[in-house]
């Protein structure tokens, strides 16, 4: 039964979704920058692949809770970078004539600055925030409210819960480590560019495109 209902929603549009940081803005290489800046430590550099950015970077708590205390404001979340790829990645989603909207876990607050911070790349319509302390219910919801068949994230608690709602989960693996794994459902892949084939494969398969 639920197997023919995601089928059923898959086959009624074209509306595919993309996080935000880690997939379309590069938000490590931003709050690396922040945190050399207030810290007054230019020296700073990634020591691992913990998800944790105080254990990746190797700065005490109280220390990164000041970084944190700085980040959270309009101006830096408006100005984290676009990735190289992010224009590709959205334009050859929508060359397949797919909708694409971005579910991103940021406080509703600072939903403009993330609208500025994509330049222009997709409408501030399409652009929604979830809770960061509830992410993957909310964005599982969120997909589901929009009729998403694809969602592609970079972490796998976001990933494993879309499966419940989209046809086509996909985890851009960025080999965090201390986060959950992804399940059988979920399509794990290491570039990007990856994902606009996948949807493509999945939407010919249901006959969504020619």
């Amino acid at each position: 039964m639920i197997k023919k209902k995601r089928r059923e929603m898959v086959q009624a549009n074209n509306v595919v979704a993309l996080d935000i940081d880690g997939i379309l803005c590069d938000f490590e290489g931003h709050w690396a920058n922040c945190a050399r800046r207030v810290l007054d430590w230019p020296d700073i550099k990634k020591l691992n692949d913990a998800y944790y950015l105080h254990d990746r970077y190797g700065i005490a708590k109280a220390d990164a809770h000041h970084v944190w205390d700085t980040f959270h404001h309009d101006v830096e979340w408006a100005s984290v970078p676009l990735y190289d790829h992010a224009r590709d990645l959205v334009y050859a989603l929508e060359d397949m004539g797919c909708q694409v909207w971005a579910v991103t876990s940021i406080r509703a607050e600072f939903h403009q600055a993330r609208v500025d911070s994509l330049c222009g790349l997709l409408p501030a319509g399409r652009v929604i925030c979830v809770n960061p302390a509830h992410a993957p219910a909310e964005k599982a919801a969120t997909l589901q409210r929009v009729r998403a068949v694809a969602f592609l994230d970079d972490q796998a608690d976001n990933a494993n819960a879309a499966t419940t709602v989209v046809g086509l989960s996909v985890l851009l693996d960025r080999r965090y480590t201390g986060l959950e794994a992804p399940t059988s459902d979920v399509v794990v892949i290491d570039d990007p560019m990856d994902y606009p084939v996948l949807v493509e494969t999945m939407m010919r398969r249901i006959r969504l495109v020619d």
